[in-house]
């Protein structure tokens, strides 16, 4: 229910029960829902007029209206979120997801909608939730996990969320947690990396050849996307004075007056403005863009981090002006900002510039030390102290090299028979010893691999760059990348098909629907194997013990092979009536099926049944040439038909 009408209910509408009646139905049936049914107060013949089971019934339609109002309400605000990185916006949509969310999960196309409305919104938002000291790590990982449970419902990919967890590495105050996430998102992505994380964890290392690169390896676009362009210029001003491209960060510099960001975004990027001129001996338009600046009562809209990198940027400008003898000079300019926990800064236009730095560092360290006591760790403090005693000087020594990049072996890209020969190695130790005793060799050699897969062009080498592709996808899954699993699979059927590599395609087919069914989607895993049992019937029979084989060795997965072997020998065995030289390829097909499940640690349920199905319905059939049946073979148990998708697919 809307707020306006609550408060017009508890008002006015108190006053005129009957208006108040007529007005609540128009207004439900407005917002589709219905009015509450008006019962007789008192019929001839009922012994019980206000009964027990009418207050249930009242009860049950009062609740229904709220659930239906919380949705209603719920995606309004996710219709309309305004600035979900400022205070008040991080504040409505956490009342509206995690505290107050509507009743049952959302399924259907009700989820479709939600995590549709959810996907444009939650990635900035729960980074920002990390801008606030006062939230406990404990309410943003609720947060995530209901922004997970909404996109899975919805069939939304969760990746990006992988991209928020870096960035809230920066206000956490984990340098080492946050390269590692950066590096484990930028292998599970199938798309390009997320820049606002890249930034983040890049300049959380004062990794300046890492941002310079992220910055311009992607398009600006300040038209279509100010916050991501203001992001971007704003962290590459200190890299480029460090690379002494001023003419470049004077340039970025300047375009940033003319965007118009959200009052969340500006405070932080006054604060890298002022850094840059602290910190490139321009403290006079320091102080001149701080009187130009109206910071009296900002901190309603502000966020405890913009305060932080603001007051930093400012600490570094009055530091230059006080070194140049400017100290005892008036401010000019007045600055009054308050936090929920107590902290604040409050400084006249006629303070001094001295004592305006006193104060301003005074409370960058005080907001430091309340994101501290929330992290458990000196983290932000630490970054804190860090930037405040920042010299020019200081600056050329990081300019160069990275830490934030992807570390391969450049020597290793073209030796595809090699990298193979490795994942193949890695999955067998993982299966037998499990992936934690490789974890950081196998996170090398799938990166290592990635690169080498960008990289090839090269159509001669199409096949040693298939069975790559398809023990990447492995790899991936053993990792736990499996949306990216998923996807190369999806990409490696479609060229083995474009090829006519059946087997190929198929094992490939069912590598992906084992990742859909890791993710949780079985109605996608069902459909990628009724694709697989789509491909299965142009087989044919030829050469049927060496194709069994290239499918089995494909998949590399017993409980998965064994299950695609049972398709194949019932697809096979569906016409062996008319073509009776089909029964000797199903049973091989049936035997080899019963060899997986013998591997398997954990076979999937039915599939003995369903092989003992099909190797009773060949038997009647002879293997010679002409097909003929064996004696008393005039009655055959029928194979699933290709209608009984249920069964043939999932058993």
């Amino acid at each position: 229910m809307p707020p306006y009408f609550a408060r017009n209910e508890n008002t006015k509408m108190r006053f005129i029960p009957l208006i108040s009646l007529a007005f609540y139905s128009g207004f439900a049936s407005a917002q589709f829902i219905p009015p509450a049914p008006v019962r007789e107060t008192a019929t001839p013949d009922a012994s019980l007029p206000d009964s027990a089971e009418h207050a249930v019934e009242d009860k049950n339609q009062a609740q229904q209206r709220k659930e239906r109002v919380i949705e209603v309400t719920e995606a309004d605000l996710l219709a309309d979120p305004g600035d979900v990185c400022s205070p008040a916006g991080q504040t409505r949509l956490y009342d509206a997801l995690v505290i107050s969310p509507s009743g049952d999960e959302p399924q259907g196309e009700r989820a479709a909608r939600l995590a549709a409305a959810l996907a444009t919104v939650d990635r900035a938002w729960l980074a920002g939730l990390g801008e606030d000291p006062v939230r406990s790590r404990e309410d943003i990982d609720r947060a995530v996990d209901r922004c997970s449970r909404l996109r899975a419902a919805g069939g939304r990919s969760i990746l990006p969320l992988r991209y928020a967890r870096v960035e809230l590495c920066t206000f956490f105050g984990e340098r080492t947690d946050a390269l590692e996430q950066l590096r484990v998102a930028r292998l599970f992505s199938f798309d390009g990396v997320d820049v606002g994380a890249a930034l983040a964890a890049a300049r959380m290392h004062d990794d300046f050849s890492g941002i310079i690169r992220t910055t311009s390896g992607v398009a600006r676009r300040p038209e279509a996307d100010p916050v991501g362009t203001a992001r971007k210029l704003a962290a590459s001003l200190l890299p480029l004075l460090a690379q002494r491209r001023r003419v470049e960060a004077e340039d970025a510099f300047m375009s940033l007056h003319w965007l118009e960001v959200p009052g969340s975004l500006r405070a932080r990027v006054w604060g890298d403005e002022l850094e840059y001129l602290g910190l490139s001996g321009q403290w006079e338009r320091g102080l001149a863009l701080l009187r130009h600046t109206d910071l009296t009562g900002a901190g309603e809209e502000l966020t405890a981090w913009g305060m932080l990198s603001t007051a930093i940027g400012a600490s570094l400008v009055l530091r230059e002006a006080n070194r140049a003898g400017y100290g005892s000079n008036a401010l000019g300019s007045s600055i009054s900002w308050s936090t929920s926990w107590g902290a604040s800064l409050s400084v006249t236009g006629w303070d001094t510039v001295v004592h305006a730095y006193d104060a301003v560092t005074a409370f960058a360290r005080a907001i430091g030390v309340r994101f501290d006591k929330r992290n458990g760790n000196n983290g932000v403090s630490y970054r804190v102290e860090s930037r405040m005693a920042g010299e020019a000087a200081g600056l050329a020594g990081r300019s160069y090299g990275t830490v934030t990049g992807t570390a391969v072996d450049e020597d290793r890209l073209d030796k595809r028979g090699a990298l193979l020969a490795e994942v193949d190695e890695l999955l067998v130790l993982a299966r037998g010893y499990g992936l934690s005793s490789v974890h950081e060799r196998a996170m090398r050699t799938a990166e290592t691999v990635s690169r080498s897969l960008e990289l090839a062009t090269d159509d001669t080498q199409l096949e040693s760059v298939v069975d790559l592709r398809i023990a990447f996808a492995r790899l991936l899954l053993a990792l736990g990348a499996v949306e990216r699993a998923e996807r190369e699979s999806l990409d490696t059927a479609e060229l083995c098909l474009s090829q006519g590599w059946i087997e190929l395609a198929c094992a490939s087919l069912a590598t992906a629907a084992r990742a859909a069914d890791a993710r949780g989607d079985h109605e996608t895993a069902r459909n990628h194997w009724l694709r697989v049992r789509g491909q299965m019937g142009d087989w044919g029979t030829s050469r049927i013990s060496q194709r069994l084989t290239v499918l089995t060795d494909a998949i590399a997965d017993p409980e998965t092979s064994c299950l695609a072997l049972t398709l194949l020998a019932e697809v096979t065995a569906e016409t062996v009536a008319a073509e009776p030289a089909r029964a000797s390829a199903a049973k091989e097909a049936c035997r080899r099926g019963r060899a997986e499940l013998d591997r398997c640690k954990s076979a999937p349920g039915g599939l003995v049944d369903r092989i003992a199905a099909v190797e009773w319905a060949i038997a009647p059939y002879g293997r010679g040439r002409s097909g003929r049946r064996r004696t008393g073979g005039d009655e055959t148990m029928a194979t699933p038909a290709a209608g009984d998708q249920d069964r043939a697919v999932n058993g």
